[in-house]
């Protein structure tokens, strides 16, 4: 009779030549349940992290954009010089391609910044590529596949190596919109003008020239948007937005879904609304995997037209490969060398991301990647009120009446990014790491969004919200700025304290507390657009 299935309790370093990368595989695989050798046959898709040649000059450099003080004050790169100045050398990438094709995968994808080659095969060849021997499993009641060890590589590729994701599929990317059910007769929640009159939004600039890019999953219907426009008399988006699928065009990431697409309809609804002006592009992961996400960042910076990116999905930090984490962020930082502003939502379980895993630790304190990256803006969330109106008879908010930290609103610290240089002053502990979030905007679903997705209305909130009408909001503030103005954090903490930012001090999220100055709840708080557009 076979022998019950072992639960693995330990992974278990291959003993030559480990990628340089801290760490491939998922930190659920411990709580996995081997079922045995995957099927030899069955085809794999991996990205491989190619690491940089000067990832601290980059940093250098990226620290020199933003000061006013320096000589390389924004002075952004072209792509090209940014990929000669600290990318990866094309020896490198190409001693990482003869590898895979030498093993039998076939490469798939290059990019022109080097940081990530895609190749697929048997499982058989990622098995000889990588030194691994994967496994079926069982997690949380469902049939998975794994690694059973780090990937080993020969040695002179391992050091050139950041990571490989696509060895397992433990840790799908999650979306962070709180939907309520279809409006009916219900009233009152937040329309393109409510927000902006409840945070100072001036018509102009409304964005135009600025380009927005959705980092997610799933399209949404046209025929949605345009239904949205028409209720709030918006104008079509401009020419030059649309939908790009980063996969197979036929995959399940690029195919609109009911229950799937939701995320989607609010993201380009939001950007639109409170930035009628900027065209938004939504890049679409072919999948929810971090390989799929992967190759979706490098298209969004590869293709250099998006000013600003925004993203609403994400995966708890705590439980994520940590080469994932560092490949992702190791485009970002690219990004922001570019120009780009990238925003990403801190997740909607308050101070505790991984909540909902079944093990006690992945209940711990926690947040989100890739808000943790400090290449990017972590975006919290509040409960607003309005002075007045939101009401049935009186639907029009009628400007700021105070916030409230939303109690589901991500933040917390990092367990892999250490203390960045402009997390400074504010109230900021300075022997902390990483601090997430960084600002914060209306998340409560109550009063919500008004969303259109199959022709059905819905009040959407969640920190999703908050990262779209951010991400909208800082479209017109590149506008005003009269072009692109790479990672804000700097210019951000820079304004604590002024009439650029509403203060919240009071709510918590479980784990902190909302008080003067940042906290882990909302940040340094949500903006007065019009008084921050002052300072740009």
């Amino acid at each position: 009779m076979r022998a019950a299935p072992a639960r693995i309790v330990a992974l278990v370093l291959l003993a030559a030549g480990p990628v340089s990368g801290a760490g491939s595989l998922a930190p659920r695989l411990a709580d996995a349940v081997d079922l045995g050798r995957a099927a030899p046959a069955r085809v794999r898709h991996v990205v491989v992290g190619v690491a940089p040649r000067d990832r601290a000059g980059l940093e250098a450099f990226l620290a020199d954009v933003q000061d006013p003080a320096s000589p390389r004050h924004g002075r952004f790169l072209t792509a090209d010089a940014a990929t000669a100045a600290f990318g990866p050398t094309a020896e490198d990438e190409a001693a990482v391609v003869a590898h895979l094709e030498a093993s039998g995968l076939t490469v798939d994808e290059r990019w022109p910044n080097r940081l990530l080659v895609a190749a697929s095969g048997p499982t058989g060849a990622v098995e000889r590529a990588f030194g691994v021997e994967v496994h079926d499993v069982a997690l949380d009641g469902a049939r998975h596949f794994a690694a059973m060890a780090e990937p080993s590589l020969p040695d002179p590729i391992a050091a050139r190596v950041t990571g490989v994701l696509g060895l397992d599929d433990l840790t799908p990317v999650r979306s962070h919109a709180r939907p309520r059910a279809a409006l009916g007769r219900d009233c009152c929640h937040f329309a393109p003008a409510d927000v902006a009159a409840f945070y100072d939004v001036p018509a102009q600039p409304d964005g135009t020239g600025v380009t927005i890019a959705v980092a997610g999953v799933y399209p949404a219907k046209d025929t949605d948007l345009a239904a949205y426009d028409a209720q709030w008399a918006l104008p079509a988006l401009p020419a030059g937005s649309g939908q790009v699928c980063t996969g197979r065009r036929r995959a399940p990431g690029c195919r609109y879904g009911r229950r799937h697409s939701l995320e989607a309809s609010l993201d380009l609804e939001l950007g639109h609304g409170l930035a009628p002006g900027a065209r938004i592009i939504n890049y679409m992961a072919a999948t929810r995997s971090l390989a799929a996400l992967a190759r979706m960042y490098e298209r969004i910076v590869s293709d250099g037209t998006a000013d600003v990116v925004m993203t609403s999905w994400g995966t708890c930090e705590v439980d994520t490969p940590r080469a994932a984490v560092q490949m992702a962020d190791d485009v970002i930082a690219s990004a922001n060398a570019i120009g780009q502003s990238w925003f990403a939502a801190s997740g909607d379980t308050g101070s505790e991301d991984c909540r909902g895993d079944p093990t006690g630790h992945h209940r711990a304190t926690s947040v989100d990647q890739p808000a943790s990256s400090p290449h990017v803006v972590g975006v919290g969330g509040t409960t607003p009120v309005c002075a007045g109106g939101l009401v049935p008879g009186d639907p029009a908010c009628a400007g700021y009446g105070g916030e409230s930290g939303w109690p589901n609103s991500g933040g917390g610290a990092s367990i892999v990014f250490a203390h960045p240089a402009f997390q400074a002053g504010c109230g900021v502990p300075a022997s902390a790491p990483r601090l997430v979030p960084d600002v914060a905007l209306a998340a409560d679903p109550t009063p919500g969004n008004y969303v259109l997705d199959g022709g059905r209305w819905f009040a959407i909130g969640g920190t999703s919200a908050a990262v779209s009408t951010w991400g909208a909001l800082f479209a017109r503030l590149v506008a005003h700025a009269g072009g692109r103005v790479g990672n804000p954090n700097a210019r951000f903490y820079a304004r604590c304290g002024t009439a650029a930012f509403h203060d919240v001090t009071i709510g918590s999220n479980a784990g902190f507390d909302a008080g003067p100055g940042w906290d882990a709840v909302t940040g340094l708080g949500t903006p007065d657009v019009a008084a921050l557009l002052a300072g740009f």
